[in-house]
């Protein structure tokens, strides 16, 4: 006498089969993805090591999400022109972010510089002038004869 086996203990076990093959599938194309970047890493720096341990959680932001985006607009507006620099060193000191070391003070100000990029894709900011020896943008609202504000989006 055979015994009837559940078909929702057989329904299951057939999803869980499914779900390990296609994470089979999925670690394999991680791997290859790992191992070309791995290569391309050491083709530019070829002292690069892969970290022997991997980092348990993504770093935490300084601020919350929006915060370095609206600083810079309100310092744009209460200032005429200002430089990358200028702006995260203003935006530091109003949230007073202390930053552990130089490095860490530069990969705020190329956040502060990313939103500004964004902003210029958008058309509310526009770059005036660059510095020569340091590279730093000038930034302004792109306001217009009027002075007032003006949006204009690129047109693709």
């Amino acid at each position: 006498m055979a015994t009837r086996i559940p078909t929702s203990l057989t329904r299951k076990r057939n999803e869980l089969a499914r779900e390990r093959q296609n994470l089979k599938v999925r670690l394999a194309a991680v791997e290859a993805e790992l191992q070309a970047l791995d290569y391309a890493l050491r083709v530019v720096s070829p002292e690069w090591v892969p970290p022997k341990r991997i980092p348990r959680h993504l770093r935490k932001t300084l601020l919350p999400r929006g915060t370095v985006a609206q600083a810079c607009l309100q310092l744009l507006r209460q200032r005429e022109e200002l430089t990358t620099p200028e702006l995260a060193q203003l935006i530091a000191r109003q949230h007073r972010l202390t930053f552990a070391g130089k490095k860490a003070e530069e990969d705020f100000a190329s956040g502060v510089a990313m939103a500004l990029r964004r902003y210029q894709r958008q058309g509310i900011v526009e770059v005036t002038g660059e510095n020569k020896t340091t590279r730093a943008l000038r930034w302004r609202l792109n306001t217009g004869a009027d002075g007032r504000l003006s949006i204009v989006g690129k047109v693709a």
